[in-house]
């Protein structure tokens, strides 16, 4: 019996470093500004970081480093590069057995560009993991949690086969909902959201996902969460970068300032956080301290390159500073 099931995605991670790249501020980019890339030339990068990415891969690694029992779903390509994704987590203590190898696509890549500041732009290719499937829906009955995250492309219809199967023996499921499922809206997503044990969002997904069932204006943080819980998940949780993260449970609010930690990179910070702390309530940890675990957690991985060389063990957070608690 495993502690937890992750299902989700599992790509080859590659940065590239140029600290000589400047910036253009624009408008018309979302985060405001755009990375300025020579057309038309190479770029030799000094500094090249190869690491591992996507939500399977990097909740069941967090899962593993703290000790739980965990497997991952994935999809993977035959091809090399799903080897070297297939070895490194087993070489984490994940269970590999419920991993499929694609002979049609590409395990998925993401390329990523650094500025200076270690902010990223990425060229992201999703391959294999748009196309997973469960073969025996009932693989996943040796589980008393499943962590669910972003699905892509055909794999998007697995969600009402886990959660339907989830409902029928009883398996708690943690939700991290992924772009394609926010941006279909709350109607879509509350018959999920209701089955839910924790819901897992950063703060501009919670209210883009408030915003999509008709609510027109939130007045502060309180009453998005308070919006949020109508939803149906039993305990919500929404992370907002420096500013911390903030929880709802039984209309009550528990909030969590960041751990202050050296910010070198923030792939994987949410999938760290979220698998922590589901993982500390699967032990009965409490909220207090299970949101102090995940924030010690995440502190740690911003301050690697990649989403996983921070990830910490259940000793070295019982050792934190932070933690005032004993575990």
């Amino acid at each position: 019996m495993f502690d937890f099931i992750t299902i989700g995605g599992a790509t080859r991670d590659i940065f590239f470093k140029y600290d000589n790249l400047q910036k253009r501020k624009d408008k018309k980019s979302i985060s405001g500004s755009f990375l300025m890339v020579p057309y038309g030339e190479k770029m030799v990068s000094k500094k090249v970081f190869y690491a591992y990415g996507g939500g399977a891969f990097n909740a069941s690694t967090c899962i593993a480093r703290l000790g739980g029992r965990v497997a991952a779903v994935c999809n993977i390509g035959s091809e090399g590069t799903g080897s070297l994704v297939f070895r490194a987590l087993k070489d984490e203590g994940v269970n590999v057995s419920l991993i499929s190898r694609d002979k049609n696509n590409h395990t998925g890549l993401s390329i990523f560009i650094l500025g200076k500041d270690n902010e990223h732009s990425g060229f992201l290719e999703r391959g294999a993991n748009d196309f997973l499937k469960i073969e025996k829906i009932s693989y996943l009955k040796k589980t008393r949690w499943i962590y669910l995250s972003s699905l892509t492309g055909e794999s998007s219809d697995l969600i009402e086969k886990v959660f339907n199967f989830s409902a029928k023996k009883n398996i708690k499921i943690a939700f991290n909902p992924g772009s394609e499922q926010l941006n279909r809206g709350a109607k879509y997503l509350s018959g999920y959201i209701k089955k839910t044990e924790i819901l897992i969002l950063n703060m501009d997904e919670a209210k883009a996902l408030v915003f999509s069932g008709g609510v027109k204006k939130i007045k502060n943080r309180r009453e998005l969460l308070f919006e949020l819980e109508k939803l149906g998940a039993k305990i919500t949780v929404v992370t907002d970068g420096q500013d911390g993260c903030h929880l709802i449970i039984d209309k009550k609010i528990y909030s969590q300032a960041a751990i202050p930690s050296p910010v070198f990179d923030t792939t994987g910070a949410g999938d760290s956080f979220g698998a922590t702390f589901a993982y500390a309530i699967s032990r009965d940890f409490g909220v207090k301290k299970s949101l102090k675990m995940a924030a010690i957690n995440s502190s740690s991985v911003v301050s690697y390159m990649g989403a996983q060389d921070g990830l910490l063990k259940l000793n070295q957070i019982r050792r934190s500073k932070w933690l005032s608690e004993k575990i």
